[in-house]
């Protein structure tokens, strides 16, 4: 989900946070994640009323969304909600490479490993952690490191 692209999720859990004039809100947990030194930092969102022009009925009440960050102690968790689903996997099962089908079966491979933004791969194929990218390179199909992003410059320090 990028970060100015999204529609809150009514199962998303909420946070207690205290504003610096000491008001206490809610907010929808997007995200959270630690930082070296173990604190926790929540991405979060809270929807403001907001005014709106309406050409037929003139002035009307409608909503902005407002993302923001903040940490731990300014945002606390809630008793009963689940955040477990917001924290990303370890590093070793995460999905950061993309196995993709040849570009108009050019007969030299029968997939490309890239990076995941990597332009030649577009949005086809399917993401790859390290281990399966690993294994795919050294399978008994012809999978070829994409000649473009170089995967394989990141993945032979992890062999």
């Amino acid at each position: 989900m990028d970060e100015g692209d999204f529609a809150l999720d009514a199962e998303a859990p909420q946070a207690e946070v205290t504003l610096p004039d000491g008001q206490h809100l809610r907010a929808k947990v997007l995200g959270r994640r630690r930082d070296r030194s173990g604190v926790w930092w929540y991405r979060l969102a809270i929807d403001l009323p907001e005014q709106v022009e309406d050409r037929r009925r003139g002035l009307a009440l409608s909503s902005r969304t407002i993302t923001f960050s903040a940490p731990f102690p300014v945002v606390q968790p809630l008793p009963g909600e689940d955040y477990t689903s917001l924290t990303p996997p370890p590093p070793e099962q995460r999905k950061r490479w993309r196995l993709s089908p040849p570009p108009h079966q050019d007969g030299w491979a029968d997939a490309y490993l890239h990076r995941p933004d990597c332009a030649q791969a577009g949005s086809t194929g399917v993401l790859v952690s390290d281990e399966e990218a690993l294994a795919a390179l050294a399978g008994p199909n012809v999978t070829a490191p994409c000649p473009v992003c170089r995967p394989d410059t990141v993945l032979k320090h992890l062999r």
